[in-house]
């Protein structure tokens, strides 16, 4: 536990009850009755079954009060993070600063509950928590995103959020923002910070946090800058992560916009053991022919030169066999890739041509024929893949789509769909779970200022359960969902603002 726990805190005792019944109970445990923090407002809302709160903070100290109540038989403490300057029969007056706790226990005569206040950043996004229980009840757990910020009121951040939506941890990375926040299957939290343009930044690296004991390590490409779109662990304890280094000299004569000689992204898969070291990479070039192929290229700068953004690798993910599925946004389509021999052995979507020979799957049942500009595919059981349809390059609103594949006829049939409010310009994510949920991440809006939606949680039926958004218009690279035994809460608590 670090300051920001329990551990060092001052801790004031408010008597609040004697003889007689016993106070609120939930689940068998004696609780709070009431809880408040003035001038602040408590997010979520104070409930005895919640133990989990925010406040927004200003820089500097925050002078509140704290007031706890609870039935009789319950004693109530108030941990603050310095001594109090007043203390009154049901009420603390204390200052906290961003990043810290005040924590309120009640004791009963059968155990004691406690209630976390996390005092927020100043700069730290503004969260717009939209639950629909009438549509139906969600499985527990804990949502994993950063944000990717333009706006110079926030910062950008790490973070897990439980079922109410609280950011019950989270770590700033950058002021452009932080992505790709992931859980590793040893526990750890993997998260890149926002890069802008690709190779932009030849320091860059995924960190990789272990919250107990509190380390850090970090995880690069070999041979060209990190890129910020995947990382994946492999079940040997690998990594997979994606470098775009460029190369000079490229024909690129007959890609609109393009000419000879040019400079060109391309887009390599590597493969690195637990130590970092290359074991095995994949190259776009060698598999895909950018003239041919390439549907939107898109111009960028790197430094002071202009690029062909040609591929666009953004998601990679491993079946059962070691084959990979490749999303390359440039290219409107995604590649089945056998890893033995590194040959694409089929292509859906995009231009109809393959250089490696692939097999040409056609999208059938669609109402949008196809899906542009994609990111996240990834596996689903029964030889059915799903990906986040950004559907920017050809208008219409972004969705989550999931198509069931068959090899035989070459096809891959549209078996369900959710549909958003508007275009996404870029990034955006799709997460299925075993309960049959979807998170559906909506990436960056194509109109800001008037959809501002982060992640939606529907059911198996398309019933809309969750909505969180960010108030100011910012975006969410990804955004994936964890059963709550996948962390140790007081954990995520204690590490929760660490530096």
């Amino acid at each position: 536990m670090n300051a920001r726990g329990p551990v060092g805190l001052a801790a004031f005792f408010v008597a609040l009850g004697g003889c007689g019944e016993s106070g609120s109970v939930v689940g068998g445990l004696s609780a709070l009755t009431s809880l408040s923090v003035a001038p602040l407002e408590l997010s979520p809302p104070f409930s005895p079954d919640v133990h989990d709160y925010s406040i927004r903070c200003s820089a500097g100290p925050n002078s509140v009060w704290i007031t706890a109540e609870a039935g009789p038989d319950t004693v109530v403490t108030i941990e603050t993070p310095s001594p109090p300057t007043s203390v009154q029969p049901t009420t603390v007056t204390a200052n906290v600063l961003e990043d810290q706790a005040i924590v309120v226990h009640a004791a009963g005569v059968d155990a004691t509950q406690s209630y976390w206040i996390r005092c927020l950043p100043h700069d730290f996004p503004v969260l717009v928590v939209t639950p629909h229980p009438e549509a139906g009840a969600r499985t527990p757990g804990y949502y994993l995103l950063g944000n990717a910020t333009t706006t110079p009121s926030s910062a950008g951040f790490a973070m897990v959020l439980d079922s109410n939506g609280t950011p019950v941890w989270y770590r700033r990375v950058s002021n452009r923002g932080a992505l790709n926040l992931d859980r590793l299957p040893d526990g750890s939290l993997s998260y890149v910070a926002n890069l802008g343009a690709f190779g932009s930044d030849p320091a860059a690296t995924y960190v990789v946090q272990r919250l107990e004991p509190w380390s850090s390590r970090s995880l690069a490409s070999v041979g060209s800058p990190t890129d910020e779109h995947e990382l994946q662990v492999l079940p040997d304890g690998h990594f997979l992560l994606f470098t775009y280094p460029l190369l000079t000299g490229v024909d690129l004569r007959g890609l609109a916009g393009f000419d000879a000689p040019s400079t060109m992204a391309d887009c390599v898969l590597q493969e690195l053991d637990a130590q970092g070291r290359l074991a095995w990479e994949w190259r776009a070039s060698d598999h895909i022919d950018a003239v041919r192929e390439s549907t939107d290229p898109q111009p960028e700068t790197v430094g002071a030169q202009g690029v062909a953004d040609v591929f666009h690798l953004n998601s990679a993910d491993v079946d059962a066999s070691g084959n990979l599925l490749l999303s390359a946004r440039n290219l409107d389509a995604v590649f089945y890739v056998e890893r033995a021999s590194g040959r694409i052995l089929w292509k859906l979507g995009g231009a109809p041509y393959s250089k490696d020979g692939a097999q040409l799957m056609r999208v059938v049942g669609d109402p949008e024929t196809s899906f542009y500009a994609q990111h996240d595919a990834r596996f689903l059981p029964g030889g059915h893949i799903s990906l986040f349809d950004d559907h920017s390059t050809h208008g219409g609103v972004a969705r989550g789509v999931e198509y069931a594949l068959d090899l035989q006829a070459g096809t891959a049939r549209l078996v369900w769909e959710y549909r958003g409010a508007v275009t996404a310009a870029a990034m955006g994510s799709l997460r299925r779970y075993a309960d049959g949920a979807t998170l559906v991440a909506w990436g960056l809006s194509s109109q800001p200022l008037t959809f501002s939606g982060v992640f939606t949680e529907v059911d198996a039926a398309g019933h809309d359960l969750l909505d969180v958004g960010f108030a100011e218009g910012e975006a969410t690279y990804r955004a994936v969902k964890v059963p709550v035994s996948s962390f140790d809460l007081d954990a995520l608590r204690a590490t929760a603002g660490h530096p």
